[in-house]
């Protein structure tokens, strides 16, 4: 399986609009981040966990050419208004891009979307074209060799969606994970959690607590993503444990 962070920033991304702080105006690469998303790759199945905002460029930038399965976490712009950018892919294949997705994520991006679902009022030759299937934690299910479970966090006070496939998880925008969780969380190679920076934050873990939910899952290796402009790169992997680091915009996982 491999496994590419097409981006690991924040809802403002790296470097921040107007900002002039170290990371910010940084010269190395790592410090630079797209909103997050992830793409896996097994055989000829590729399937990304939402479509950020920057997802054109992430796409031209992977050579992604084509796609028809997308999980959805939750609906807050930096997660899904990449969505538009996908219709390339069932215009050539013509076929609707399968949406993962819980009831309230359905209900939202059919208000957001609109015009990918209805035609008899929208119409135009390179509208999206979506089907949604609702999920709920502790339905498996398989898309080709990948076997994926959706598992309940919490992003403050709104209940998200975090995904295991195979042996790696991904669970991004969190700042709490329910007790009954941690059992989809068990023996895994690859944990891939929320990071934001710092000093706590309301809606996400804060590095300090990252790091505590990492030793706690007890990952092989664990790789924080969604992290704002207070986390220099290269600074912040030097302190932190063996098992653990701070992911960057490129990093791939397997061959």
């Amino acid at each position: 399986m491999r496994t590419t962070f097409l981006g690991t920033g924040t809802s403002h991304g790296v470097p921040e609009i107007g900002c002039r702080c170290a990371v910010c105006t940084s010269t190395n690469p790592k410090d630079q981040r797209l909103r997050s998303s992830l793409l896996i790759e097994q055989g000829p199945k590729r399937l990304l966990i939402d479509a950020s905002s920057d997802f054109r460029q992430q796409a031209l930038r992977h050579d992604i050419d084509d796609l028809s399965d997308i999980l959805i976490t939750h609906t807050h712009a930096d997660h899904i208004l990449g969505l538009d950018d996908t219709r390339i892919y069932s215009r050539r294949s013509k076929r609707p891009i399968t949406l993962y997705l819980n009831q309230r994520s359905d209900r939202r991006i059919r208000q957001l979307f609109d015009y990918a679902y209805d035609d008899s009022v929208h119409q135009g030759g390179d509208l999206p074209k979506f089907e949604n299937r609702i999920i709920e934690a502790g339905w498996p299910f398989s898309l080709g060799d990948l076997n994926i479970s959706a598992i309940d966090l919490f992003h403050g006070k709104l209940p998200i969606l975090g995904y295991r496939i195979n042996d790696l998880a991904y669970l991004t925008d969190c700042s709490s994970i329910p007790e009954h969780s941690y059992q989809c969380l068990e023996d895994l190679d690859i944990l891939i959690l929320d990071a934001l920076r710092t000093k706590p934050h309301t809606t996400h873990f804060c590095l300090e607590e990252a790091i505590g939910e990492a030793r706690k899952i007890g990952a092989r290796q664990t790789y924080f993503i969604h992290m704002a402009h207070a986390l220099d790169h290269d600074q912040t992997n030097r302190h932190l444990p063996l098992t653990m680091q701070l992911a960057h915009d490129g990093l791939v996982l397997g061959s």
